[in-house]
């Protein structure tokens, strides 16, 4: 798929939304992960760079990207403040694990946009 195809053109025009019972069953797959992800975090803090603060990072990243799930499929509307946010926060973790890639710039990209947004505004 290239990068200006929309995702949902193949499912036409037509098709069904997010049923509350498919909501529901995500947000409970993502609580489940998320449990998971909270038993494997390390006790003990390591020294950076070492594998085990390369773990914690890790684990960070992905409960970080879990709650940005969590954002997404909770609801009828989404809040976009709250998206930009979660989205900055999964940006600011991952330039860890990525360094190099400008993933810090991004996230004072996403930053500085939500100053220019309408802070009330949802998607439906």
């Amino acid at each position: 798929m290239s990068d200006n195809q929309d995702p949902e053109s193949p499912r036409g025009a037509g098709a069904p939304k997010l049923t509350r019972e498919h909501r529901e069953s995500i947000l409970r797959a993502l609580k489940e992960v998320h449990e998971r992800v909270h038993d494997a975090y390390p006790e003990q803090a390591s020294p950076k760079p070492s594998q085990g603060w390369v773990d914690r990072r890790r684990l960070l990243l992905v409960d970080l990207a879990l709650h940005l799930c969590e954002e997404v499929v909770k609801g009828e509307t989404l809040g976009a403040r709250e998206l930009a946010e979660k989205v900055h926060s999964v940006l600011f973790v991952a330039k860890d694990l990525a360094p190099g890639h400008a993933l810090e710039k991004a996230g004072e990209l996403v930053l500085e946009a939500l100053g220019e947004g309408d802070p009330d505004a949802h998607v439906d």
